[in-house]
């Protein structure tokens, strides 16, 4: 990882997107990145036909495009920094993967959301569809609500989520890359659900122990490969809610986790990357 070179920030004028607001422009600083806004007018489902395609929904397209044009020239106006503004129409995640990956993106910034009940299940839709579709890292952050986002604008502490995965090795490296540039303190994190105080497994603890140590060994075998000794935060339990104590505990400012491991068929962060994001309680960067 050089950098990024080219960020893009999706701007839907909801007030989460403008809680993310202030961590974009000192990530443009940080890395002399190209910044791109992009409004996509999506437009209703109506408008193609009803059910019986019967009827259509009349919506004044050009309109639509100029209101959003006009509000995003002063979206970013405090910003001394030459800013590209785009208008797209169309699906929105859709629009906005294809823009990164034709246009050498580097990094898309981009708040989330779940819906009432079932925000355990969901972080909302286009930015799920962002993660799962984009082929480059993405920053996002599920909490745009709390009043003390604020404080982790300067990202001095960061901490890494691994697998025990071979793959682990080269996201290391990436994550000491990352904290280089941000001159960022960098430490590890590994959750391991078989190692659960939640488990029953009466008075006998060999099992938990002896998972535990097994992944203390091999998270320092993977280092070693990886030519680095950092701290490893390491506990029993849920991958989110490990990965969400430990930030908490040290009070880290970003988490990253493996953009891959959202796309291989293995690995443990696969299946817990939408639950650590949802869940931590600072931004999250997918590399």
């Amino acid at each position: 990882m050089t950098g990024f070179r080219h960020i893009l920030f999706p701007v839907d004028f909801s007030e989460r997107c403008r809680s993310v607001r202030p961590f974009v422009e000192p990530m443009t600083q940080q890395f002399r990145s190209k910044l791109t806004l992009m409004h996509v007018v999506q437009i209703p489902t109506g408008y193609y036909g009803g059910m019986d395609g019967g009827y259509e929904i009349l919506v004044d397209v050009p309109a639509m495009e100029e209101a959003g044009k006009n509000e995003l020239n002063g979206f970013f106006d405090h910003s001394d920094k030459v800013v590209d503004k785009i208008i797209k129409v169309g699906d929105p995640a859709s629009e906005i993967t294809e823009f990164a990956e034709q246009n050498q993106v580097d990094l898309i910034m981009m708040p989330t959301h779940g819906y009432g009940k079932f925000r355990s299940l969901l972080l909302g839709s286009v930015t799920a569809k962002v993660l799962h579709d984009a082929k480059c890292p993405v920053w996002t952050a599920a909490h745009t609500e709390k009043p003390d986002l604020s404080k982790h604008l300067a990202c001095k502490n960061i901490m890494g989520a691994i697998d025990l995965t071979p793959a682990s090795v080269v996201l290391i490296t990436r994550y000491v890359d990352l904290a280089r540039q941000f001159n960022a303190t960098l430490r590890l994190v590994h959750a391991v659900p078989g190692a659960s105080d939640d488990l029953q497994y009466g008075l006998d603890q060999a099992l938990p122990r002896f998972l535990l140590q097994s992944a203390r060994e091999e998270a320092a075998r993977l280092q070693a490969k990886a030519g680095t000794n950092l701290d490893v935060c390491m506990e029993g339990g849920a991958v989110s809610k490990i990965v969400r104590a430990a930030a908490l505990h040290h009070d880290v400012d970003l988490v990253l986790i493996g953009r891959g491991s959202l796309h291989e068929k293995f690995g443990q962060l696969r299946t817990n990357a939408y639950s650590i994001i949802r869940d931590a309680p600072c931004p999250v960067l997918s590399v």
